[in-house]
């Protein structure tokens, strides 16, 4: 049987508890041997609000460090220029057994914005998708699917998490007007947000 790696890009700009709760779901779901978590370092789609790439890696290392079936890599953090996703995809097939499959972890906007993405044919081609998707935002995703054909019908599923109301935008909001990220934020995340005084100029 072919080993199922999970992987789950992104900024992580703080990580929060929604991003734990799906990984761990997909995780479970599609039985995968370990989920991926791979910071950013420079996307091609958004900015990193100031907040350096290893800071962002180091908060995704303290969410993550009391769960064994969660890894970090430094991919892309090591890699010059911006990020794409299938050129990340492409360097974790070519460092893994050739039975490997990976599963590209990403909520509902990311996958229907996949028709506009770099290759997105042939990155679609080497890993499957898994849609983090709340139940009203499902026929935004199948569009998606319908777009890609058979290859999207083949690729492309769907993961029901809970809803959680959560994103790193509000959580960023919510820091600099004094407001309290408990039970949003990881603890350890927490401790190292408010020493390090991110996102805004003091806590």
């Amino acid at each position: 049987m072919a080993r199922r790696i999970g992987v789950f890009g992104g900024s992580f700009n703080p990580i929060h508890i929604g991003h734990l709760v799906i990984a761990e779901a997909a995780w479970q779901e599609f039985a995968l041997e370990h989920v991926l978590f791979i910071p950013t370092a420079d996307t091609p789609n958004k900015t990193m609000h100031h907040i350096d790439k290893y800071m962002r890696y180091h908060m995704v290392e303290l969410a993550i460090a009391d769960n064994p079936h969660f890894v970090i890599s430094p991919i892309e953090l090591e890699r010059k220029g911006p990020s794409y996703t299938v050129d990340t995809i492409r360097l974790l097939q070519e460092e893994a057994p050739a039975d490997t499959e990976f599963y590209f972890i990403a909520g509902t906007d990311a996958v229907a914005d996949l028709p506009t993405w770099k290759y997105n044919r042939e990155l679609l081609a080497s890993c499957h998708f898994i849609c983090a998707s709340r139940p009203g935002d499902v026929e935004k995703v199948r569009r998606s699917v319908r777009y890609f054909g058979a290859l999207g019908r083949q690729k492309i599923h769907f993961l029901r998490t809970p809803e959680l109301e959560i994103s790193s935008t509000i959580l960023r909001g919510l820091i600099r007007a004094d407001r309290s990220v408990r039970y949003l934020i990881p603890e350890p995340v927490i401790r190292y947000i408010r020493e390090k005084q991110l996102y805004k100029g003091a806590w």
